[in-house]
């Protein structure tokens, strides 16, 4: 008895420590937009917000828009009725709460044997997860819908529907998903399966139709058609074309997103698909091919060699035959990657997350493989820095502006804006302000149709929009540089020429990581209107989150800010390489604000959290 229980004891110790370490390693302290929540989290705040309190369902000026998921944003409409300026919060909470119920269905859906017991502490530590569940988005919510769904796939007809249903208004890219398993539960009789599937996709394509006058929704085809046209504006020959779609089609097939979410379990489902089905005398094969591979240079083969190492070292470990259920779970997960890598162009990290799924499903069919169990739990703690934080510091410059865009535009002004969530978002929670009109379209299909045909200044002007704010580089006409627009405001359109920067919004030491992104920028458009008359004495402008304070300096071309500490020590935040206006972001600290250009200081400075 002692010897059977010795091993169900280490990968229940196993699966232990990696929740803990996942959890340990997940914490950043409380999720902000310079950590976890992204500016497309802020669309979803915006258009509850919006809907709650009567302006309809809406993120972009003027307009009314499909783009975002509906099950997640109705969720949301409690909080924001009670407090909209705490929906950030109330969304990772909310995320949070979804993984926890998740991970604990694995645990119920297994009978709460220990097995089970073990794949749910293996979800609760998953880093992907656990960072995705902080994201402010739809993620840990469409994750634990679809966990439902499969383990529910031999449910009555009425669970299962109204779980699909669910699913897909949780995430519309899980449509083949829900068809697959729908098709599954009919297999001898496929017509049958067709009224869930058809009654989801209704209703999806009602909501779009309601929400945004299109079939499809908004959020869709905007940073696909972005990626594709540029790409296309570069002239690429036959073999530049190939080149492009194999970069994107090479991390699916070789596995790059799988790994991403769990190598070693995804390695686990997949070695469960193939093996009943190869040959036991070429069971070394696989392993060889990817040794071949990764000697070779080939990367994100780490899903694959997993898989090929389970077939070659446990050839008896799979407990039963072949089952449709877990391949067409995997075949309509892999749609998901086709969709968003081959086709759209457009890899996301949480894109990958549903991929869990499939791997708890995987690991739960082993039922006395407890070897495997916890190799898989020490693997997931060994290579939890595999999913590190996201560099989304660059996104402080956009909730700066979007707390003080107010600053330098009075409130009947309209700004254009391609980033638009945080604007769109937090402009409004603190009294009147400029509002926004998205530009990339992911909101507001006016603007992409716009960009289609290539007139989008043409656009601007029939909206009265004299400014637009966002970094340099939505501006550039060259279409190597990501998201550049410039292109497709129209023939002959030059930012240099056609914009006057006037204000910049500025965190220092942060930015987006590549050309064009140091500081979100505020740009009058010449000739529509009179210039703007902007403050020419520097502000206080109030304390900031993470412990700093916004000022604002007229700064004299080549001007350096410096602050002086109370104790006489200095620190150099800004050198202004143009006569604009800077609202910066500085410590929260006692002192005084000096820049070059003058003796006495611009700013006496007292502690805010102080006095």
């Amino acid at each position: 008895m002692t010897s059977r229980r010795l091993p169900v004891a280490c990968a229940l110790l196993a699966a232990l420590l990696a929740a803990v370490v996942g959890l340990v390693y997940g914490w950043h302290g409380w999720p902000d937009c310079t950590t976890h929540l992204r500016d497309d989290a802020f669309y979803e705040f915006a258009w509850v917000d919006n809907l709650v309190h009567g302006r309809g369902p809406s993120v972009s000026d003027g307009v009314t828009t499909s783009g975002v998921q509906y099950l997640w944003c109705l969720l949301l409409c409690v909080p924001a009725w009670l407090s909209p300026a705490s929906l950030p919060d109330a969304a990772v909470l909310l995320g949070m709460l979804c993984h926890l119920m998740a991970a604990a269905s694995w645990v119920v859906h297994g009978g709460r044997r220990a097995g089970a017991l073990v794949v749910g502490l293996l979800w609760l530590g998953n880093p992907l997860l656990l960072r995705e569940c902080q994201n402010g988005q739809e993620t840990a919510l469409a994750c634990l819908l679809l966990a439902l769904l499969w383990q529910q796939r031999r449910a009555p007809a009425p669970v299962f529907a109204t779980l699909a249903v669910l699913t897909m208004l949780a995430r519309s890219d899980l449509f083949v998903v829900v068809a697959l398993l729908s098709w599954w539960r009919h297999r001898p009789a496929p017509l049958r399966a067709l009224p869930v599937p058809v009654l989801a996709l209704a209703v999806h394509l009602a909501l779009n139709r309601l929400c945004g006058g299109g079939w499809l929704q908004d959020s869709g085809t905007p940073m696909a058609w972005l990626f594709h046209a540029n790409f296309e504006r570069t002239e690429p020959a036959l073999l530049d074309t190939l080149r492009q779609w194999w970069w994107y089609l090479r991390p699916v097939l070789l596995g790059g997103p799988f790994g991403t979410a769990s190598a070693a379990g995804l390695g686990l489902a997949v070695f469960l698909l193939v093996r009943p089905i190869w040959p036991a005398r070429w069971r070394a094969l696989p392993a060889l091919l990817v040794g071949i591979a990764s000697a070779a240079g080939m990367g994100d083969v780490a899903t694959p060699g997993w898989a090929a190492l389970w077939l070659a070292l446990f050839p008896a470990a799979a407990p039963r035959p072949w089952r449709r259920d877990l391949l067409l779970l995997f075949l309509g997960l892999l749609s998901l990657l086709l969709l968003h890598w081959a086709l759209r162009w457009y890899p996301r990290d949480y894109y990958t997350a549903p991929l869990l799924v499939l791997a708890a499903a995987a690991l739960l069919r082993i039922r006395r493989g407890w070897a495997l169990l916890a190799v898989v739990a020490v693997v997931q703690t060994i290579d939890v820095r595999r999913v590190p934080l996201e560099p989304l510091g660059g996104q402080a410059e956009m909730e700066l502006a979007a707390l003080h865009l107010r600053a330098l535009l009075p409130a009947d002004e309209r700004v254009g804006c391609f980033n638009a969530g945080l604007l769109a978002y937090w402009s409004r929670q603190n009294g009147p302000a400029p509002a926004v009109v998205n530009l990339d379209g992911v909101v507001d299909a006016r603007s992409l149709a716009a960009l289609q045909a290539q007139r989008l200044a043409a656009f601007l002007d029939e909206q009265r929009l004299r400014f637009v704010v966002d970094n340099a580089v939505q501006f550039a006409t060259d279409p190597r540089l990501p998201h550049a627009n410039g292109h497709w405001f129209g023939a002959g359109f030059d930012a240099a020429r056609d914009l006057l920067e006037v204000a910049r919004f500025d965190v220092p030491a942060h930015d987006a990581g590549r050309p064009g992104t140091d500081g979100f920028r505020l740009y009058w458009r010449r000739a529509c209107g009179p210039p703007p008359s902007l403050p020419t004495i520097a502000q206080d402008l109030g304390r900031l989150p993470r412990g700093q304070r916004a000022v604002l300096w007229p700064a004299p071309a080549g001007a350096v800010l410096r602050l002086r500490r109370r104790d006489g020590s200095e620190v150099q935040l800004l050198t202004a390489d143009a006569a604009i206006v800077h609202v910066v972001a500085i410590p929260d600290v006692a002192g005084a604000l000096f820049d070059t250009t003058r003796a006495e200081p611009l700013l006496q400075l007292t502690q805010m959290e102080d006095g």
